[in-house]
């Protein structure tokens, strides 16, 4: 094999003569010597390693160290493959590098002093140095620095790729080449942090949660793990969730979610709305899998952690353990299931032609009636019409009528919230941040700078409130008491409602005893529309609406404004004004939940520390680099200080790198939890033309997908006749019943055609 070096021809670095090592120089140390042995090879252009060492056979310390040039050497030519087995390791396909290079520098231990001593010094090199240009790519001076690796974790926990945060770190430093390190170095060093995690990630999440605890006494936490000691499902909440749920946690939405970190555990949130009806977090939880017993662990710690008991609504999708485990834990609590998804379910569950005709009336129904006894009487009707009374799905959600139909429930505050939407969109943000891939420790420091990212949110709307006035459309004295009591959210809709309630008239229909009723219409409605019915009870003082806004939403609607007006009501009563819609709604919230200790984190204060020095580096290095006297004078100064700083580290060393240690002995090791398999997994591989199917575009006539098939050019739509008349192929295509019937027409002639000859020759 051919050889890169010659042996015969020699290159000397072209450095000074001051900056080269020189036999007899003195060192503190063995790395305070090859500091300056790596320098002198980034300035004449080859890369270091240390090599060879020699140690006193009675002290067994080591007493002399040779630093050699990273070319030193050779490589076999036919390298051993190590095999395990019949299997042998894969090996990086890789070019030579090494080509017998003499250069290098020994160092020996004085006899007499503590310090290390040149004793040869070999200058000349066997092959081409680095141009200054590429000499940071060489393997001696590249190396992610401490600052590095805590700014590659901030910017991993914002989920910025590796590729994007080597181009921030090259905006920062001004060039890839001025970076110190490569992708392919922030790579391994990500690959490094995994494979530290590996086998710890359980037990490095409760040492995390108990260090919560530990700072912070309101920090709530719970595990549990299963008969292998595996991590199976834990729940926490910090003393800023539990705090909200006291003042916001009337209400409810529970639901779970999938893909959040590489063991498919399941993510559990409680999620809420606060006073700008934004999404504020309770609570997490972990699971293992969707079986009642989970949800009933998870229940009772979330009642467990909440400074205020079960909440009085809670929402959730229409799951059967669910709903068992909510009815067990939560008696007292009223229980909904999403609208939404119920709504989502038609398509799939009725025939397309009828849900074409008749979604809009049935839908219309669900959600316009006012009373239970309008909903089933108009029920009867549309589904009588539209022929489904023996559809089973629709029979059984007829049955479950009271936890999803609005007309049941209306009278119960649900924050304005009618489904599990909130949740979704809150899986939907935090997904921005976190991943599949994401071990426990990787999403939990990722959610929590989503979660801190949600509470300015919160912040901000706060500051608005405080700072920022609406401007009020009219001079009504209700609107400017109003304008100063409700968040901006929420006084925009209260505003719009205001805005309504002068195009209605109020109009007397009956008193009874105490009860006072009332029609709420239009001015110029037309005679066959239903009017509102407003109630007033004289003996409490107290009006009611059928459209229930108020119970339902917390704010005033506009037939009950427009009897305000009539009434010369100028200003709304306190029972109608809903503190928690306020922009007061958190004083006098629960707030001993816990001393917070403040604990300094390191890798906070080091990234603190390390951006105020780099603005005032890149300003002083801007500013020298204008002449060459300002240059020179800075390139020694910088020499000086490194020195000093050298010096300073040694006597001081702290320990910034990962916190991602093992437990200390005598605290119960849990093991990482198992790969979960979740409901709706995939069972079996789906071929290629499932999948085709599978991302073509749904046809809104028949409700089924094609690859080239849609309501444009639906067979069903276009002939007018019912989907029973069609048979549909495994391909999604369709094919008429009488086609059909005339194929195996055909296909029983031919079989008879076989058979009556071979049955006569038997008779």
């Amino acid at each position: 094999m051919e050889e890169i070096g010659n042996d015969d021809q020699s290159y000397t670095p072209q450095v000074t003569d001051d900056r080269k090592p020189k036999i007899g120089m003195e060192f503190v140390s063995i790395e305070e010597a090859f500091s300056c042995y790596n320098q002198y090879a980034r300035e004449a252009g080859f890369s270091a390693r240390m090599s060879h060492s020699r140690k006193n056979k009675i002290t067994n310390e080591v007493n002399w160290k040779t630093f050699v040039c990273f070319k030193e050497g050779h490589t076999d030519d036919q390298r051993k493959k190590q095999t395990k087995g019949d299997q042998q390791k894969r090996e990086r396909v890789r070019g030579e590098v090494r080509t017998g290079c003499k250069s290098k520098i020994s160092i020996v231990k004085n006899q007499s002093g503590p310090n290390w001593i040149v004793t040869n010094f070999v200058e000349t090199h066997n092959h081409p140095l680095s141009t200054p240009s590429k000499v940071h790519l060489l393997r001696s001076h590249r190396s992610v620095s401490t600052a590095k690796k805590a700014l590659t974790q901030q910017f991993s926990e914002a989920n910025i790729p590796t590729c994007q945060q080597m181009r921030l770190l090259e905006i920062e430093y001004g060039g890839p080449e001025l970076v110190g390190c490569t992708e392919r170095d922030i790579r391994n060093f990500e690959r490094d942090l995994r494979d530290e995690e590996k086998g710890i990630d359980a037990e490095t999440l409760i040492e995390l949660f108990a260090s919560e605890k530990e700072k912070n006494s309101g920090f709530y936490y719970e595990y549990e793990v299963d008969s292998n000691n595996r991590f199976s499902r834990c729940i926490w909440a910090d003393h800023i969730s539990r705090r909200a749920y006291s003042v916001f946690g009337d209400v409810v939405v529970f639901d779970t979610t999938y893909n959040t970190n590489k063991y498919g555990l399941i993510f559990a949130p409680f999620v809420g709305v606060n006073h700008h009806h934004q999404t504020i977090i309770f609570g997490c939880g972990f699971l293992s899998d969707e079986k009642a017993e989970s949800f009933v662990w998870l229940f009772n710690k979330f009642i467990e952690a909440m400074p205020t008991g079960a909440p009085k609504v809670i929402i959730t999708d229409q799951d059967p353990a669910m709903t068992k485990a909510i009815a067990q834990v939560f008696p007292q609590t009223f229980h909904r299931y999403c609208l939404w998804h119920i709504l989502t379910k038609f398509s799939e569950k009725i025939n397309p032609l009828i849900y074409r005709d008749n979604y809009q009336i049935i839908r219309n129904v669900i959600k316009n009636s006012t009373t239970p006894d309008e909903f089933e009487k108009s029920w009867e009707e549309v589904i009588k019409c539209a022929n489904l009374e023996k559809n089973d799905w629709l029979c059984l959600m007829y049955e479950l009528r009271q936890m999803w139909v609005p007309a049941y429930f209306s009278h119960v505050f649900c924050a304005g919230m009618s489904s599990s939407q909130r949740s979704e969109s809150s899986h939907a943000f935090f997904k921005k941040y976190i991943s599949k891939k994401n071990s426990l420790m990787d999403f939990i420091t990722r959610f929590n700078r989503a979660l801190r990212h949600q509470r300015h949110n919160e912040l901000i709307a706060d500051h608005i409130d405080m700072n920022e006035h609406p401007k009020t459309k009219t001079i009504s004295p209700m609107e400017t008491q109003m304008v100063k009591l409700y968040t901006k959210n929420k006084w925009k809709e209260f505003q719009i409602e205001m805005s309504e309630s002068h195009v209605y008239c109020v109009k007397q229909i009956s008193i009874e005893a105490d009860l006072v009723v009332y029609h709420v219409m239009r001015f110029q409605s037309c005679s066959s529309s239903k009017p509102r019915v407003l109630t007033h009870d004289n003996h409490r003082d107290y009006i009611s609406c059928s459209c229930k806004k108020f119970e339902f939403d917390g704010i005033p609607c506009r037939h009950m404004l427009a009897f305000f007006r009539v009434n010369q009501v100028f200003h709304l009563p306190d029972k109608y004004i809903l503190k928690r819609w306020t922009q007061h709604a958190k004083v006098g919230a629960i707030y001993d939940l816990g001393e917070h200790n403040f604990i300094d984190d390191p890798e906070k204060l080091l990234m603190s520390r390390h951006s105020k020095l780099s603005y005032k580096a890149s300003v002083l290095v801007d500013d020298a680099s204008l002449t060459d006297e300002g240059t020179n004078f800075l390139d020694e100064q910088f020499d000086c200080i490194y020195k000093k700083i050298q010096e300073m580290n040694n006597g001081k060393k702290c320990d910034h790198g990962s916190q991602r240690n093992k437990s200390t002995d005598g605290t119960p090791v849990v093991s990482d939890p198992s790969l979960v398999r979740t409901k709706g997994c995939g069972k079996r591989l789906k071929s290629s033309k499932e999948k085709a199917v599978a991302k073509s575009r749904l046809c809104h006539g028949c409700g089924h997908r094609g690859v080239s098939h849609d309501k444009r050019n639906c067979p069903v739509l276009q002939q007018g006749s019912s989907l029973d008349d069609y048979n549909i192929n495994d391909d999604d295509t369709y094919e008429p019943l009488g086609s059909i019937a005339g194929s195996m027409l055909k296909g029983m002639m031919k079989l008879s055609s076989f058979f009556l000859p071979s049955m006569a020759v038997c008779i």
